[in-house]
């Protein structure tokens, strides 16, 4: 079974919802979000993160990370603190240890392709 069959779509949507709410204005890794249109970022990442997880009905249009993330010069200080923020949400709205752990090692797994270089932030 996937993990996208193992945690399901609705909790996938209020995840990730209630993450870019918080992501939005917080005073590290908000900068990053100015001028976005937050509810078309919030309906992209839905469709992504159900294909990380294994949808294979996705409406994910894959692009590169790489070229989507490196232009913002996002470093490891603000993934760090993304994943922070992320197992903070999916520990609230109450996903088992053993999911939420597999979700972010995921997510983890994308560092190379968003982060800039691994130096930290000053």
């Amino acid at each position: 079974m996937t993990l996208f069959a193992e945690i399901g779509t609705l909790f996938i949507e209020r995840a990730i919802t209630a993450f870019y709410h918080r992501a939005f204005s917080d005073p590290i890794i908000g900068h990053f979000f100015l001028g976005t249109d937050q509810e078309a970022l919030i309906a992209k990442q839905i469709a992504f993160s159900e294909l990380l997880l294994g949808s294979r009905q996705s409406r994910a249009k894959l692009r590169s990370l790489r070229q989507l993330h490196h232009p913002l010069k996002i470093r490891s200080a603000h993934f760090n603190r993304r994943q922070v923020l992320f197992a903070e949400i999916l520990d609230e709205l109450g996903l088992a240890a053993d999911l939420r752990k597999s979700w972010l090692d995921k997510e983890e797994r994308l560092r190379d392709q968003i982060v800039v270089d691994t130096t930290p932030c000053v």
